[in-house]
């Protein structure tokens, strides 16, 4: 069974009168339909690692949908070959030309027919307890919307490096920590479709970091349960898109998703806890975050 929080911590979590948004709530994990979205871009041969570790799931998921987005390295083929032999299971979606990581994770999303969906990067694999130990956790915490762990970044052989926290992460209301420009919670995440679906999808304008901002808008209006628990392995190669990003680029969507943020925190956040959370950001974007931040707070 999968370490998560007591009960007790995870209910201290949920302030009082904290609303959440009309119609989004968890919906129980009993005969809950999942569904994986996959994208693929040039890593063929890891692509089929991923795909197999989620066929290889002790809990196999309803449907698995893979997004290649313009591969030129055979990754398509490699899809077709798995829709033939999963036919009702493997289903691709093939992009005519490039169009980037978060446009080619919403066509995906647009296509999910299950009632909880969890993404995986094409170079990236679960570990094969991932689904069951979340569907589990989300029995016990059946109000709510989605479920995180912990993963391991690996070396292109996949050897071990390091894990990502070392320490268990907040469950419950996680919107002060996620707040906090907390990264890699999309990657592990489970999620019941309707919140992603209430939430926008993905934010086609932060193409680096579209999986930031939808955990930032889903902690804001729903519950997370973290398990304590090593679920995926992410693979750290030269090509991979943590390697890959300018610090143009990078600085270009933290900025707009810290914009973003600031007008959230008036009504889910004191002012102590503003202030931690601009330091985090400040730790990020330099002086300029208390700069918005004032000018922002200014205008209110």
């Amino acid at each position: 069974m999968a370490a998560v929080v007591s009960p007790e911590s995870y209910n201290a979590r949920w302030p009082a009168g904290r609303g959440r948004s009309s119609g989004v709530r968890g919906m129980g994990a009993q005969h809950s339909r999942i569904s994986v979205v996959i994208t693929s871009y040039n890593h063929r041969a890891y692509l089929i690692e991923a795909i197999e570790s989620v066929l290889g799931q002790t809990l196999v998921p309803d449907e698995i949908i893979v997004a290649d987005d313009a591969s030129s390295d055979g990754s398509q083929e490699t899809i077709r070959a798995y829709e033939r032999r999963w036919p009702g299971l493997v289903k691709g979606i093939f992009q005519e030309r490039n169009c980037g990581i978060p446009a080619n994770r919403n066509s995906a999303l647009r296509a999910v027919t299950g009632d909880y969906v969890g993404i995986l990067d094409g170079d990236d694999c679960f570990l094969p307890h991932k689904l069951e130990r979340q569907m589990s956790a989300l029995r016990m915490f059946p109000d709510a919307a989605g479920v995180y762990g912990n993963f391991r970044v690996v070396d292109p052989g996949r050897r071990p490096v390091r894990l990502k926290w070392s320490q268990p992460q907040p469950s419950g209301d996680v919107f002060l920590d996620v707040a906090k420009c907390k990264t890699g919670l999309l990657r592990t995440l489970l999620a019941d479709y309707r919140a992603v679906q209430a939430a926008g999808f993905m934010d086609e304008r932060f193409r680096r970091f579209d999986g930031l901002w939808l955990t930032i808008k889903l902690a804001a209006t729903c519950k997370l349960v973290y398990v304590d628990e090593v679920l995926l392995e992410k693979r750290d190669h030269p090509a991979s898109d943590s390697k890959t990003i300018g610090v143009d680029e990078r600085r270009q969507d933290l900025t707009g998703i810290y914009r973003e943020l600031l007008p959230m925190l008036g009504s889910r956040a004191s002012e102590p806890e503003r202030g931690e959370i601009v330091g985090a950001w400040r730790r990020v974007l330099g002086a300029g975050a208390d700069a918005m931040a004032a000018e922002r707070w200014a205008e209110t």
